[in-house]
């Protein structure tokens, strides 16, 4: 498959022998880009490692303490933020001088 994927690759230098810097012009035309990136996604989905139940991604076992840590964290500070709002809340409706 690489065989045919190169004859779209242009040359690397200009007529000028001068290195071709900064150009946004892609070097393979899109359709070429399209069928590269489904490949790759195909493969990398192939060999990456299986989610252990249904929408969940695929983490390294190693991320786990990490993301459970965050976990915590995020819920921790999602309860000190609902203390605080119910605490307003009572303040407010304390100190409302309406019967």
């Amino acid at each position: 498959m690489l065989r045919n994927v190169t004859r779209y690759l242009r040359p690397s230098r200009g007529n000028h022998g001068a290195p071709r810097v900064g150009n946004n012009v892609p070097s393979l035309p899109s359709d070429v880009q399209n069928h590269l990136g489904q490949m790759l996604r195909a493969e990398y989905y192939e060999r990456g490692d299986k989610p252990r139940f249904l929408g969940d991604t695929a983490l390294p076992l190693e991320f786990d303490p990490y993301l459970h840590r965050i976990e915590q964290q995020e819920r921790s500070l999602r309860a000190l933020h609902i203390r605080e709002q119910g605490t307003k809340a009572i303040a407010a409706a304390l100190l409302d001088p309406r019967p």
